[in-house]
């Protein structure tokens, strides 16, 4: 049970490297263990100084298509969501990622291969005991017919989405799970990222999209994927929308206690759902497992049952 509560890092370090999907360069990344009560944080290693970025909801300066945080001086890492997913569902607390630029590499334009090689080298308990966030009541964002909220839970962390795209191959995709690593693994890690022909030659005309390719997004023209292997999951979009969901919320800089439900949600939106959420002191409480322990035993009862063991 004691691995369930402390801090987590990785065993040694990992390292990735691939094409930036927007800007099409070569991007290298390498994970390394940091020291209990950490955090994430990212190095930009092409700059010799003021280079260091806190993944923290409070440091999003952009959404646009990714998620991307800066510094005070400037300093930006973008596309980290599917990264930082895997890094949450593997319930990783501290860790150092240097970049070789200011991108992260899209891979396969899921988060597979991040989390199986992550898993590969393992995932080890730290002296500190973990804290987590639990929602006391629920927090709403709209903007249009986009909507996200986080409401109490008597579960560990589960999401609810509901994607409604005017499009014959997508329509309507509700899905809802209880986010576990084995959930994770099997149901979620391998979505990839999708995207629409016109919208891509749009992207390309403004200079974006530069890495993007059948190797690393579901590209849809018309009625047809364009993909010769087709789709990994029947409903692989809705799932790639609760892996990017994993991934924005883990800015929280916690281990989240409570119940996602998004419709139609971004980058944007899930950035703006904790800045509300951290602006009402009301609507969540931090607490320990230690604490969960003594005060409420129905979260360890819930608490993910196929944590990794140390």
């Amino acid at each position: 049970m004691s691995s369930l509560i402390k801090q987590k890092t990785i065993r040694k370090e990992v390292s990735f490297e691939g094409t930036a999907v927007h800007s099409g360069l070569k991007s290298k990344v390498k994970l390394l263990p940091a020291e209990s009560n950490n955090g994430i944080v990212f190095v930009r290693k092409d700059k010799n100084r003021k280079n260091i970025i806190k993944a923290s909801w409070s440091n999003v300066s952009n959404t646009t298509l990714c998620t991307t945080i800066s510094n005070e001086f400037g300093v930006t890492v973008s596309t980290i969501e599917h990264l930082m997913s895997a890094i949450s569902a593997l319930q990783i607390d501290n860790l150092k990622i240097e970049v070789s630029g200011p991108e992260i590499p899209i891979l396969d334009g899921s988060s597979k291969i991040y989390f199986e090689k992550i898993s590969d080298v393992g995932v080890v308990s730290q002296e500190k005991n973990k804290q987590f966030i639990k929602i006391l009541k629920k927090v709403s964002v709209k903007n249009g017919t986009s909507r996200a909220s986080l409401s109490p839970s008597k579960n560990n962390f589960n999401i609810s989405y509901k994607l409604n795209y005017d499009h014959p191959l997508i329509k309507k995709e509700n899905y809802s799970i209880d986010i576990n690593e084995n959930n994770y693994k099997n149901e979620i890690a391998s979505a990839r990222t999708f995207g629409f022909v016109e919208d891509y030659k749009k992207l390309k005309s403004d200079g974006r999209a530069k890495g993007a390719s059948l190797n690393n997004c579901i590209v849809l023209n018309g009625k047809k994927i364009l993909n010769k292997s087709g789709l990994r999951y029947k409903n692989e979009f809705v799932r790639h929308k609760v892996l990017d969901v994993i991934g924005d919320l883990h800015l929280s800089g916690y281990s989240i206690l409570g119940h996602f439900k998004g419709e139609k949600s971004g980058h944007k939106i899930n950035n703006e759902l904790l800045k509300k959420v951290f602006s009402d002191k009301s609507s969540y409480k931090r607490i320990s497992m230690s604490e969960a322990i003594k005060k409420e035993n129905n979260i360890i009862a819930l608490q993910i049952p196929n944590q990794i063991a140390s």
